[in-house]
Order: C-alpha cells, then sequence, then structure tokens
C-alpha cells in the first residue's frame, strides 16, 4: 500500500467516523426531545449545536423517520470505522431485507426521478471501496437467492 493510498484510507476512515457520529447525535437529540428536554436544554449538554439546529434536525427526523433507522450503509460505516468487525457487518448485511431502487409513475407513466433503496446504498459502499469483491459477490449472491425464491410458484 502506498502513502496516497494510506492517506485515501485515512480520508474514508474519517468520514465513516463522522457520518456515523451525526447518525448517533441525531438518534440521541430526537431520543432527548422524546424523553422531553427542551432545544435548549439538549443544546447546552450536547455543547457543539446551536437551539437553532437542534430545532431543524427534529423538524428534518419528524419529516423523514428513516434518517433514525439502521441503514446498511451506517452498518458499512461503522466497520469502515472500526466500530464493528467485517465478519459482524456481514452477518448484518446477509440478514438484511433489502429495498431497491426504481422509477415512480405518475397516473401510468414513469418519471425522470429514481427512488433509491437500501440495495443501492451497498452498491455505492463497493463503488467506494467499502467492500471487496469478495463480500459485495457474497451480498448479490445472498440477494439472487431471496429473489429466486420470492418469484418461485
Amino acid at each position: 500500500m502506498t502513502v496516497d493510498d494510506q492517506f485515501t484510507d485515512l480520508l474514508a476512515r474519517r468520514g465513516a467516523r463522522d457520518r456515523v457520529a451525526d447518525r448517533d447525535r441525531l438518534r440521541l437529540i430526537v431520543d432527548a426531545s422524546r424523553r422531553g428536554y427542551t432545544h435548549r436544554v439538549i443544546s447546552d449538554r450536547l455543547g457543539t449545536v446551536s437551539q437553532a439546529t437542534v430545532t431543524r434536525l427534529l423538524q428534518r427526523a419528524e419529516h423523514d423517520p428513516d434518517l433514525v433507522r439502521e441503514t446498511p450503509a451506517e452498518v458499512i460505516d461503522r466497520c469502515a470505522a472500526g466500530e464493528i468487525d467485517p465478519a459482524e457487518m456481514m452477518e448484518r448485511l446477509m440478514g438484511w431485507r433489502y429495498t431497491f431502487g426504481y422509477l415512480p409513475t405518475v397516473n401510468g407513466n414513469e418519471t425522470d426521478a429514481y427512488i433509491t433503496g437500501d440495495w443501492n446504498e451497498v452498491e455505492l459502499a463497493y463503488y467506494r471501496g467499502f467492500l471487496t469483491d469478495d463480500q459485495f459477490q457474497a451480498l448479490a449472491d445472498r440477494q439472487n437467492e431471496i429473489l429466486d425464491r420470492l418469484s418461485s410458484p
């Protein structure tokens, strides 16, 4: 591995840690709000976000509850960040019930908007180098098995 490869790996791990930390912070803020803490108290205790930011984050989470659910991208980031090992990552991803991207229709006509699914996160992680060829192939094979079973009479 070259010095440049080591540096880009360092950048990738830092990005993964930041994304995991952001997700954990959002979950903590949502939990604190549900427990009755005011936005001011949450902001003061965290000491890293303003009261206005707490309000915006809570509004986003209320509008899109998926922001606080665990995703395949988060599992992969937790591995890249060193929080879980590759075996645990693969165990969790192999058991995932993936959604797949699609083109929505309006009045029977396909639109040009693409709605992503969980599987898109796996593909992106692979293309960004967070999954090895073997890991990606194992996940793809597992999904093909599931899809074959579902389509069989």
